[in-house]
C-alpha cells in the first residue's frame, strides 16, 4: 500500500510539473530577451524601403532637429491622422491602455477591470510575452485587447528598417502563438516614432497608438521620489475637462508592481466622472486583429449597449467566448498556449515517468 501511494504521488507531481511547464513555455526558438532581435530576410521582403521617407536613424541622446521634417513624435508629438490615435474621437469615451507586461502585475490590473466590467487595451513587449504567454492568454479570454510594443523595448528611430521589422514580427509572433490573435495595433516605446517607422508599421497593417494623458507611473520603479498618489491626482485633474468634444486616452503600465497598484484608483476617478473606460479598438471602431474578431465594449453597471438585460459576468462571458472561439480557429495545432494540449502532454509525460518507475521498483 505505501509502494502504491508513493508511485500515485510521483504520478501526480510529474503530471502537475510537466503541464506548468508546457504551460509557461512558448514553442520555437526565440531570440535572447530584451535585446534587438535578428532581422528574418522573409519579414524584411515584407516593406518596400524604397517607399519609406528618408527620416535620419536617431542614436539614442540624438538632440531634436529645429524643423521636424519627418513628424517625430518624440520630439515635436507630431501625429499624422491617417495612422496615428492619440485619443478616443467620441466625447467621454476613455481609452485605458497598459504598456510593458505581461507580467504578474498584469494579473492586479485585470481583477480590477474584470470586477468593474471594463475592457482595455495591453500593449505587450514580446520578451514578457515568451515569459508569460498564460497570462497574456487571460487578459484575451476576459475580452480585452492586445497590442505590439516592440520586443526589447528600444528606441524606434535608433534602429535601422532592418531592425524595427524584426522587433514587430518577432513580437508578433509570440503574440500569436501565445492566444492565436495577430494584433494590428502598435505602440513605440517612449512613444518614440517618426515617418520611416510609420511607413514600415504602415506596410506591415498597423495603427499606431499614442495618448494624450500621460501618467509616467513607470517613474515609479526606479525613482524613489516618485509619489504614487501623483497618479490619482492627475486623473482627478484629468476627468474635470468636461469642455472637450472628443475622449481622451491614458497611458499607464502594468509590468511594475507600484504603479499596478494605482490602476484600480485610477478606475474609479474615471468611472465617477461618467466617463466610459474602453479598449482602444472598441473606441475608434477599428479592427483590434487580423482575425474576424469583434470586442465587446464595456459592461459598466450591466448597461452594456449590446446588452439583453444580462448581468455583468454573463456579459463577459459572452465577451470571453467570442475571443475565445476565434482564438481557437486561428490557434496553430501546436499551440502552446492550448490548455487542453498542456494536459494532455503532461498525462502523456506522466504516465511515462510512472511505467519507468514500476518497471524498476
Amino acid at each position: 500500500m505505501h509502494k502504491l501511494f508513493s508511485t500515485i504521488s510521483i504520478f501526480l507531481l510529474a503530471l502537475f510539473t510537466t503541464t506548468l511547464n508546457v504551460e509557461a513555455q512558448l514553442q520555437g526558438n526565440y531570440p535572447p530577451l530584451d535585446t534587438p532581435p535578428p532581422p528574418v530576410a522573409s519579414w524584411t521582403a515584407l516593406v518596400d524601403q524604397t517607399k519609406l521617407p528618408n527620416a535620419p536613424i536617431r542614436p539614442p541622446g540624438t538632440p531634436c532637429p529645429p524643423t521636424d521634417e519627418f513628424c517625430v513624435w518624440s520630439c515635436t508629438t507630431c501625429t499624422r491622422p491617417d495612422i496615428d490615435f492619440s485619443f478616443c474621437p467620441n466625447k467621454g469615451d476613455w481609452a485605458l491602455t497598459y504598456d510593458d507586461g505581461p507580467t504578474n502585475n498584469t494579473l492586479k490590473v485585470l481583477d480590477a477591470l474584470n470586477a468593474r466590467g471594463l475592457k482595455a487595451t495591453f500593449f505587450a513587449i514580446g520578451s514578457r510575452v515568451v515569459e508569460s504567454p498564460q497570462i497574456l492568454k487571460q487578459v484575451v479570454d476576459a475580452g480585452h485587447q492586445v497590442g505590439v510594443h516592440t520586443w526589447s523595448h528600444t528606441a524606434l528611430t535608433s534602429q535601422t528598417t532592418e531592425e524595427v521589422i524584426a522587433e514587430i514580427k518577432w513580437t508578433e509572433m509570440a503574440i500569436k502563438q501565445a492566444v492565436g490573435l495577430t494584433p494590428k495595433w502598435f505602440r513605440a516605446p517612449q512613444g518614440d516614432m517618426d515617418d520611416r517607422v510609420r511607413g514600415i508599421l504602415k506596410q506591415l497593417g498597423y495603427r499606431i497608438a499614442f495618448w494624450n494623458h500621460d501618467t509616467n507611473d513607470w517613474m515609479s520603479n526606479s525613482d524613489p521620489t516618485f509619489d504614487l498618489n501623483w497618479i490619482p491626482a492627475n486623473f482627478t485633474i484629468w476627468v474635470q475637462n468636461t469642455t472637450a468634444t472628443t475622449g481622451f486616452a491614458s497611458l499607464e503600465h502594468d509590468a511594475f508592481n507600484k504603479s499596478s497598484s494605482m490602476a484600480e484608483s485610477a478606475m474609479d476617478i474615471v468611472l465617477k466622472a461618467n466617463f466610459k473606460p474602453q479598449s482602444v479598438s472598441v473606441c475608434t471602431g477599428d479592427k483590434p486583429y487580423v482575425e474576424n474578431v469583434t470586442l465587446l465594449p464595456s459592461n459598466i453597471n450591466g448597461q452594456n449597449s449590446t446588452s439583453t438585460g444580462t448581468s455583468t459576468a454573463e456579459q463577459n462571458n459572452v465577451s470571453t467566448s467570442t475571443v475565445t472561439e476565434t482564438s481557437a480557429k486561428q490557434s496553430p495545432k501546436n499551440n502552446a498556449s492550448s490548455t487542453e494540449q498542456n494536459l494532455f502532454l503532461g498525462i502523456v509525460c506522466g504516465l511515462a515517468m510512472l511505467m519507468t518507475y514500476l518497471r524498476f521498483n
